[in-house]
């Protein structure tokens, strides 16, 4: 049975407790990489890091910690890891942990993995991964504009395809499609405050497409056992 680990993404909180585990569990309750792990033993999953990044680092090696416990009950299973946004980082650089101790990751499924922790390194996905399957957000969504791509590399034997781009937010790449709050009809633009603003999609055609990213990834994710 395949070890599945899941890094989600940030929720903009900036501070850990109760109340924002509640939040975030809310929020991402239909998250891809929720989806992923939800109710399965085998499987070990990661809320994203805070606003600042804080968190990560201990969701990484947390990961990795659960990813050796299980390869020593179960030697020889095959590895999966996913990831959304900067939790896409994340298990990038847990690959590389695991590639320190010659262990092999059979697939990795990534969700508009971004550059935003000051000491992660995820450029490069290392080549002791089988095969990467990497949807982003498409550059003319005007989505996250200050949300750089990460993961767009790799060297050989790793099998990793072009990324594939959607017309949606980031949000609706990780599976967490903006609602619109009670006045705002589906068809207005989402705007996503702060350093990016306006959005050239609507809460709309968001969901539309967010759907449409799952079922781009079924293939991918049947195939090597994630679902």
């Amino acid at each position: 049975m395949p070890i599945i680990v899941g890094i989600d993404g940030s929720d903009g909180g900036f501070r850990h407790g109760v109340k924002r585990d509640e939040r975030y569990d809310k929020d991402f309750t239909k998250s891809f990489v929720t989806r992923i792990c939800r109710n399965k033993a085998n499987a070990g999953y990661w809320r994203g890091p805070l606003a600042d990044g804080g968190g990560l680092i201990a969701a990484i090696n947390g990961a990795y910690e659960y990813v050796l416990g299980r390869l020593e009950k179960d030697p020889g299973e095959p590895i999966l890891l996913t990831g959304y946004s900067r939790g896409a980082a994340g298990v990038i650089s847990l690959a590389k942990k695991l590639k320190n101790k010659k262990i092999d990751v059979k697939a990795m499924m990534l969700f508009d993995c971004v550059d935003r922790h000051m000491f992660i390194d995820a450029d490069v996905v290392p080549n002791n991964v089988g095969y990467v399957q990497h949807v982003v957000r498409h550059p003319l969504s005007s989505s996250r504009e200050s949300f750089d791509n990460d993961g767009l590399s790799y060297s050989p034997p790793t099998i990793y395809p072009a990324a594939y781009a959607f017309m949606c937010t980031h949000g609706g790449m990780g599976g967490c499609p903006w609602i619109p709050k009670p006045g705002q009809p589906p068809s207005s633009f989402i705007d996503e405050g702060g350093l990016d603003g306006k959005t050239k999609i609507t809460f709309a055609g968001d969901a539309i497409v967010s759907a449409q990213v799952w079922t781009f990834c079924q293939t991918f994710l049947s195939e090597h056992k994630f679902i």
